[in-house]
Parts: C-alpha cells; structure tokens; sequence
C-alpha cells in the first residue's frame, strides 16, 4: 500500500529535478509534450498547506500526432545521451534515470485515438513506444503553460516553460486510472484537488462544465463517483490510507470529507456512478 510517509522530501526533490531534466533536453518536442500524473497538483495548485506530499515518478503526454519523425535527434537518443535507459524485458513505454542512489522512473504515455489500431496498447512516437492512458487525449487540447524552477540533477539551475492539463483533464485522467488500477494516490490526488483547487467546488464547476459535451469526461467523472459512491466505498477509505489515519473518529471525518467534496462536484453536473454493463 503506497502512503503519505513514502514520500520523503529528498527523494521527491530529486523526482522534481529529473522532471526539469527531462523538459530541458526534451525541448525540441516540448510544444508536443504534457506532464500528468502525480507531478500535476502541486503545479496546479502550489502552496498549500499542509503541502502537496510530492512524486516519486514521472509520466509524460506525447502528441504522437505532432511529433515528427524527421527531428535530427530523437527522443529516444535524446534520453539516452543524457543517461536515461531502459531494462530488457521491461515494458517498452518506461524510461529510467539514476540520480545518487535513486532510480527515478518515467512513464511515456499516449492518446487512444489515431495511430495504432484500437486492439494495440501502445502509440509509436518516432523510436520509441508510449502506453496508451484512456482520456489521454483531452490533455493536448486543455492545458496551461507553466514555469519550472530548480536544481537540475548536475548542479546548475534553470528555466523551462512546460504544459499541464487544465483541472478537468487532470481528474478525468486520474478518474480512469483509479477505475483500472485503484491504487490509493489516486483517490487522493482527486481529494487533494477537490478539497484545495483555488475558488473551491465553484470554481471547479466552471472549469469542467465547458468539457461535458464530451463522453470521455462523462466517463471519467462517472468512474469517480463510482469510487466515491458512499462513505465505506473504496475512494474515501483510500484517501484515509494514503494519509495513514488509523484512529477510528479521525478517519471517519476524513472520510466523510472526502465523500463529501467529490459527490457534491458529482451532484452538479447530474454524474452517475460508471457501468461497464
């Protein structure tokens, strides 16, 4: 069970100066590059408190369909000039990268449409394969551009202008990985942007209501409600296990927190739980 404690300040500082790393000698292609996952939050919503507990991987959005397969030097020589490998018998979309005795892992990740045929679980980007994430696509449309800060894993500083999804994708995206995977980070990161986005519920209900005409947002905010359907389903007790709450009346309020916050942005725009049937 991955929890809050895992996450130790080092090893999440070190995570973060790969992510610069990364969008530093990936620039040719960062136009065509956005970052998701557990790296998003804390760059959507900075400083809150208590603080955001970090990543211990990274996973990045490529548009396959705006990457050229021409480029003098591609992303897979890219990476692999700057110390970035792969492990033999190892899934084809992961990436790693040692920095002082931490391996950090990078995720290369895709759209499902276009390219690859529907039975196939990867896009081909130039040499190298991304995985496939349902919802993926949403993010090269609805982004924010950012800037990155920090240490690159050599020493020096930098700067970089990167993207990330807007709010609505974000959660669509971790709605549907918390349906395929149901790992406890998951349901948190929806807790964590429900409970701190800035303006609160409101806000949130005008950033996502322009995305409903979209069945993959329907989807994704269905998938959440059906992880967050009642207070002992598993959405609210993974947020209280991520946070390593045992004590019985504490944990009940941070589950009925929970419960609370996603279902009241669910009974906005009428969501029903998600049936595969």
């Amino acid at each position: 069970m991955v929890k809050q404690s895992d996450y130790k300040e080092p090893e999440v500082q070190i995570c973060f100066s790969v992510l610069l790393e990364l969008m530093t000698i990936l620039g040719g292609f960062r136009e065509n590059i956005v970052i998701v996952g557990g790296s998003v939050p804390p760059l959507l919503i900075p400083e809150t408190k208590p603080k955001y507990p970090g990543t211990l991987d990274i996973d990045i959005a490529l548009d396959f369909k705006s990457i050229s397969d021409d480029s003098y030097k591609t992303i897979l020589k890219t990476l692999k000039e700057k110390g970035y490998y792969q492990k033999e018998g190892d899934q084809p979309f992961k990436f790693y990268r040692d920095v002082n005795e931490m391996t950090v892992e990078i995720d290369l990740l895709a759209g499902e449409y276009g390219g690859t045929g529907k039975s196939r679980r990867h896009q081909i980007v130039q040499e190298v394969k991304a995985r496939k994430v349902r919802g993926c696509d949403l993010v090269f449309d609805r982004f924010i551009k950012i800037e990155l800060y920090g240490i690159l894993p050599g020493g020096a500083a930098n700067k970089v202008t990167v993207k990330v999804p807007e709010i609505g994708p974000f959660l669509i995206t971790k709605g549907m990985v918390l349906w395929d995977r149901g790992k406890e980070k998951d349901a948190f990161d929806i807790y964590y942007c429900c409970k701190h986005y800035p303006g609160g519920i409101p806000a949130l209900v005008e950033a996502i209501k322009p995305l409903l005409g979209n069945n993959l947002v329907k989807e994704g905010l269905g998938k959440i409600k059906a992880k967050f359907e009642e207070i002992n389903f598993i959405g609210p007790n993974y947020v209280a296990d991520f946070l390593e709450i045992s004590n019985a009346e504490e944990r009940d309020i941070v589950k009925r927190e929970a419960f609370e916050l996603v279902n009241t942005l669910m009974e906005k725009f009428g969501i029903e739980p998600f049936k595969e049937i």
